[in-house]
């Protein structure tokens, strides 16, 4: 069954937090998009009042992985970066797009490696004119097998640099290959202005498989990482690292919920921050008990305060989160309604938890809206979701919300 796409304005309290008395937007309307037809996977990056956004196309004979940028005059026309039939397509493993320096851009994606299933790399183009042209394609990690290299988080840093980091399979079941075995690994490089990439290096030899990355860049320079990390006992809790004056530190749970769960939930952190102020929105199914929990930092996530719970009913996770002036955070999720897929947003304040709550979209068709992405354009904020139209098909949908002043 296939139904129209909803957008709802709402007041709900959030039992576990604060009583939400608003909605977090005081008006939330569609934007056109610039991807046409069969479309998914979308990724957004902003500065200032130019806009950037990442998604797949497939035809019966080719996949793209495509960019557009929106600035004052409209949509640039969207331009297939990579194409080919051995792109590798996964609704929880996408490409992302990033902006950094004063007119860079970079867009990576996936491309297979081998035959398994899970044999593919890691490919990242450069633009240093906001996509108009784009370098040859490069792969930063320096492992050739065929294994998972994916996850990819990307952040500009104040040197004109590109931070990457990323799942790297190079150990994975392969028991005295090297370095810790059955495990993937969270590693990084840096690229260059230039477009240069730096040696990859481990920063955690054991991590989660499959959940998403998510890096934020602090008032001071330095990169915080957040990711899902793996013990032995298979506790499978978020973690954060941070990237300062050259040197990574060494990973800082951010809550210990003890997760204990033998294969991967496919559900990565969001990380968020502004000044020393750092905020994470993560799912957990520690106690058998779904939930979507928020937690602050004050110190640039070097310690982190206990989190606030902020989903309603049925989470299925699949978060992203913005950090605002005013310290608060921006959280994005998904959860079930009934039969519904429904997208909701809160807006998380450090000491009293989830202060307005809003139903942003409705999904009733059999495909999902997988992991909705969120970035700050002005004063507004934009959303972008895959939306099922049908159980094979879906397209990528775009809202633009402007923020409701808080009672």
């Amino acid at each position: 069954m296939t139904r129209a796409i909803a957008f709802a304005l709402g007041t709900f309290g959030i039992a576990t937090s604060a009583v939400a008395e608003g909605p977090v937007f005081g008006s939330f309307q569609q934007l056109t998009s610039p991807a046409q037809g069969q479309a998914q996977e979308p990724s957004l990056a902003a500065s200032g009042e130019v806009l950037v956004m990442s998604w797949i196309s497939e035809t019966d004979t080719d996949t793209a992985v495509n960019f557009a940028m929106l600035d004052a005059g409209g949509w640039t026309q969207p331009a297939g970066v990579a194409t080919g039939r051995d792109l590798f397509v996964n609704w929880a493993d996408f490409p992302s797009v990033a902006l950094f320096g004063d007119t860079g851009v970079a867009l990576h994606w996936l491309r297979k490696s081998g035959r398994g299933g899970f044999d593919y790399n890691v490919e990242l183009a450069i633009s240093n004119d906001l996509g108009g042209t784009w370098a040859d394609p490069i792969v930063p990690h320096s492992d050739p097998s065929s294994a998972q290299h994916g996850f990819v988080t990307m952040s500009g840093a104040s040197d004109g640099a590109l931070d990457l980091v990323w799942l790297d399979g190079r150990s994975y079941d392969k028991p005295g290959v090297r370095d810790t075995p059955d495990a993937m690994q969270l590693r990084t490089t840096q690229i260059a202005p230039d477009g240069r990439p730096g040696t990859d290096v481990a920063v955690d030899l054991q991590t989660c498989s499959c959940c998403q990355t998510s890096s934020a860049r602090l008032g001071d320079g330095s990169l915080a990482v957040a990711y899902r990390d793996r013990t032995d006992d298979e506790i499978r809790d978020i973690s954060v690292v941070r990237l300062a004056e050259g040197q990574w530190s060494a990973p800082v749970p951010v809550y210990a919920e003890g997760w204990e769960i033998d294969g991967c939930p496919v559900n990565g952190p969001a990380i968020a921050g502004q000044g020393a102020d750092v905020a994470v929105a993560w799912f957990t199914g520690a106690d058998d008990i779904a939930k979507v929990h928020v937690a602050f930092s004050k110190d640039m996530g070097q310690s982190f305060e206990p989190p606030f719970r902020i989903d309603r009913s049925e989470p299925l996770g699949r978060v992203d989160a913005l950090m605002l002036e005013d310290g608060s955070a921006l959280v994005t999720w998904l959860e079930w309604d009934g039969d519904d897929e429904v997208l909701r947003v809160c807006r998380v304040k450090r000491v009293a938890g989830c202060v307005a709550h809003q139903e942003l979209a409705r999904n009733g068709a059999a495909g999902s809206m997988n992991f909705p992405r969120m970035a700050r354009l002005g004063a507004d904020v934009v959303v972008a979701w895959t939306q099922p139209t049908s159980a094979s098909q879906s397209t990528v949908v775009l809202a633009r919300g402007q923020l409701a002043p808080l009672e």
